[in-house]
């Protein structure tokens, strides 16, 4: 088939695929040309709009959408990233400000739930602390209640409290909240004091949906959970799979399904939307074509309202709605063009959209499945269908179902193979991680959770029927089919090569790195590369590392560790440690060789870790003061850290106390890793200060002790301080003292509250210290010996 026939049937065939297309380049100019519409650019997109009025047709249609959606999104940015609030707020990045607001108070959901210490307001009018008068304001906030307030009445409140922007993230690859909130719409947080209902709403017919989709899930909540009570694991992974409610079945169950490739079968999506309407389609078939559309249109806009109307259930909803809706109009059906058409609808009513990894995913996975498992297909119809010389009226039973079974096999593969290939560029792009097991694990998965929705759908059927004992029965049989689920999942993800980390920010790694992460509450962690060699100083604890940790070696393409070394047995340093020994191949341990403390508990951290892996095993590496832990080689000498403390006399109850010291070589550089030092240990290491000398040194704060002393700042020289600091913790704040030496001394003080996350990179003879949230940098030089 030559080009030209094969494709210039295309504008004609999927018009409003170009029309998405063009929408989509009209929302990019405006987010990345920062272009803001003129009068004679509105005069350019009139005279279009009135020349396709003459003559409509595709070549007008284009440019009008395009710069239709220019001029939108242009309206779109500057009522969130340009708002006046938001930028009145920048000017104060620490600190919040009093503020009076008036406007209507909605249900805030999160994910599926309501959040019922959270509220969504649409202000209208705005009065500083320092302001007499309301001024009109359009915008939304983000409530925070004041505890024990419940919102029950819908109307206009004024609310009095502290207005801030959302915090940025503080550490490479963590969540950014602040891009996120003004993607969603809401462009500040108000810490609420004093709330007043100015006018109460009879109407309210948005405060009332949300709540009746909140009831709506909690009669289907307790519904499929009963007969489950002892049984809170499966419970919860049919919850996930039937409302979203992923955070019921646990973090590590979401880690399983995750790192198998198929997170979208756990947490609703357009699959179960589509899922349920083929459920539902085969149950209701008795009403009809009519009253079957009519009721499969209503079922999946409500399923996707009371999951939380994501992105991908939305898409969903509209496209099953057209499909059904198609035939009724006398009108032919085409997924391409009803596709673009439910692109358009949404992206109308929020351009933002276009930058959701839930929207992407869900349109541009779809439109491959469509173009390239439906190419695929047509290569096996020799293998799947009957024999074309066979009438199928003479086609036996077994026949038949064999033709069928070997018609979805392909399909489900194919599908799954296109899936697979059209999310890639998203996973990479925006989680920096591509799962090649997701092409096995989803042939298994995907029929067993349609299977999970339809035992979901049979007892809400029964329990809405007062059929106790079969509810019962059934959701026992579900939660059999929740366990297989979750060792399917738990299984793939253990396959060797199953998921794959890539680096897609930095192009060219530099010779050694050390990045300070940093962490609230006290914890501490560190990650060491050099070349292949890949280590972690310490964990955080378990949120931590889920959080700030994890997704910072996923972003820099980090698939396994080398080394962990594990400082003190404190929850906030090491907490993490089981969940990176499961995540990272088992790399070898290192502690000191007091740990694990044997007067401590059994639940301690070292002291459970210890029932996994054995000390001085292999696996775990103990050491003492004077003793070299090798790290990785190097041009002129190898990465290793010597361990200045404890030594066999610093046997201190206190953990703190007898925490691991580190000075760590790298080429021509010194770093002294202090961690929670506190007024024991340093009194210790100046005992021999000539071991003390460095050019970075890093250290947080001792729960309960001087810390920071100034013989050992000067006996350390160094070029440049990194501190953990916590302003609203007293035991966690930065000592005053440490930053007076630092000015006295004019050595530069990086402060991890304020400067966020820490790099120093080695090249060469030249190094660099580089904050993350402040973007302060240094150059620090090598001295001589």
């Amino acid at each position: 088939m030559s080009f030209r026939s094969r494709f210039l049937p295309w504008p004609s065939r999927y018009p409003m695929l170009l029309l998405m297309l063009a929408a989509i380049v009209g929302i990019l100019v405006a987010e990345f040309q920062a272009y803001t519409p003129g009068l004679g650019f509105c005069l350019v997109t009139l005279l279009v709009g009135l020349y396709f009025a003459y003559r409509p047709g595709l070549a007008t249609a284009l440019p009008l959408i395009c710069l239709g959606f220019i001029f939108w999104h242009s309206q779109r940015l500057a009522e969130t990233f340009g708002h006046p609030v938001r930028q009145h707020l920048l000017t104060r990045p620490d600190t919040a400000e009093t503020a009076t607001v008036q406007g209507r108070l909605y249900p805030w959901t999160e994910g599926a739930e309501l959040d019922q210490a959270t509220a969504l307001c649409e202000v209208t009018h705005l009065k500083w602390s320092r302001e007499t008068q309301f001024t009109p304001q359009k915008l939304s906030v983000k409530v925070r209640l004041p505890e024990g307030y419940t919102l029950a009445t819908p109307g206009i409140y004024t609310l009095q409290g502290r207005l801030s922007l959302p915090a940025p993230p503080n550490n490479p690859g963590q969540f950014d909240a602040v891009t996120y909130s003004l993607r969603m719409g809401w462009v500040a947080t108000l810490k609420a004091q004093e709330i007043t209902l100015e006018k109460a709403d009879a109407l309210a017919l948005r405060f009332r949906l949300l709540h009746a989709a909140e009831a709506s899930r909690q009669w289907i909540t307790q519904r499929l959970t009963q007969g489950l009570e002892s049984q809170p694991t499966q419970a919860g992974v049919i919850l996930a799979m039937a409302l979203g409610a992923s955070d019921a079945a646990g973090k590590d169950i979401e880690d399983a399904f995750r790192d198998s490739g198929t997170l979208h079968v756990f947490a609703v999506s357009g699959l179960h939307v589509v899922m349920l309407a083929h459920i539902a389609s085969m149950g209701l078939s008795w009403l009809g074509r009519l009253r079957l559309s009519i009721v499969l249109i209503l079922l999946v806009f409500a399923y996707a309202f009371i999951t939380g109307w994501r992105p991908s259930a939305a898409r969903a909803a509209f496209m099953t709605a057209f499909v059904l809706a198609a035939p009724l109009l006398n009108r032919k059906s085409q997924v391409i063009n009803i596709l673009g058409a439910v692109a358009l609808l949404l992206l109308t009513a929020e351009t933002h959209l276009l930058f959701m990894p839930g929207f992407q995913l869900s349109f541009f996975v779809l439109l491959a499945i469509v173009m390239i498992a439906s190419g695929l297909l047509t290569l096996t119809h020799a293998w799947s269908e009957l024999d074309p010389y066979l009438p199928p009226t003479l086609a036996t039973y077994g026949q038949r179902c064999g033709s069928r079974l070997r018609m979805w096999a392909a399909a489900l593969l194919f599908s799954s193979i296109a899936a697979w290939f059209g999310s890639l560029p998203f996973l990479l792009g925006h989680f920096q991680t591509f799962s090649p097991v997701a092409l096995v694990s989803n042939l298994i998965l995907v029929p067993a959770s349609e299977l999970c929705l339809l035992l979901s759908c049979i007892s809400l059927v029964f329990a809405s029927l007062h059929w106790g004992w079969a509810v019962a029965a059934f959701n026992q049989l579900n939660a059999h089919l929740a366990s297989f689920m979750v060792a399917a999942a738990t299984w793939f993800a253990t396959w060797p090569g199953a998921n794959h980390h890539v680096n897609v920010v930095q192009v060219t790694a530099p010779e050694a790195a050390i990045q300070v992460f940093q962490l609230p509450f006290g914890g501490g962690a560190a990650y060491l590369a050099s070349g292949s060699q890949h280590w972690l100083l310490d964990t955080g604890n378990e949120d931590q590392w889920r959080y700030v940790v994890r997704p910072f070696l996923r972003q820099a393409g980090v698939d396994q560790l080398q080394g962990l070394i594990l400082s003190h047995s404190d929850i906030s340093h090491v907490g993490a440690a089981p969940w990176v020994l499961a995540a990272q191949g088992r790399p070898t341990l290192h502690t000191s060789h007091l740990e694990p403390w044997k007067p401590d508990p059994p639940f301690s951290s070292l002291k459970k870790l210890s029932t996994q892996v054995h000390p001085d095993s292999p696996l775990w590496q103990r050491h003492e003061q004077g003793q070299t832990i090798p790290i990785a080689p190097y041009e002129t000498q190898p990465i290793t850290a010597q361990v200045l403390h404890p030594g066999p006399r610093d046997l201190h109850e206190k953990a703190d106390d007898r925490g691991l010291v580190l000075m760590i070589h790298l080429g021509a550089f010194r770093v002294l890793w202090l961690n929670d030092a506190g007024f024991i240990t340093e009194k210790r290491l100046l005992e021999k200060p000539d071991t003390l000398r460095c050019d970075l040194l890093v250290r947080h704060q001792h729960s309960a002790d001087i810390a920071g002393l100034t013989e050992l700042l000067l006996a350390a020289q160094p070029q440049a301080i990194i501190s953990s600091n916590d302003r609203y913790s007293p035991e966690e704040t930065l000592p005053q003292r440490l930053r007076d030496f630092c000015q006295q001394q004019q050595v530069p003080l990086f402060d991890l509250e304020a400067d966020g996350s820490v790099r120093l990179e080695i090249q060469g003879a030249q190094a660099q210290l580089k904050a993350f949230k402040s973007t302060r940098s240094m150059i620090l030089k090598p001295r001589q010996p």
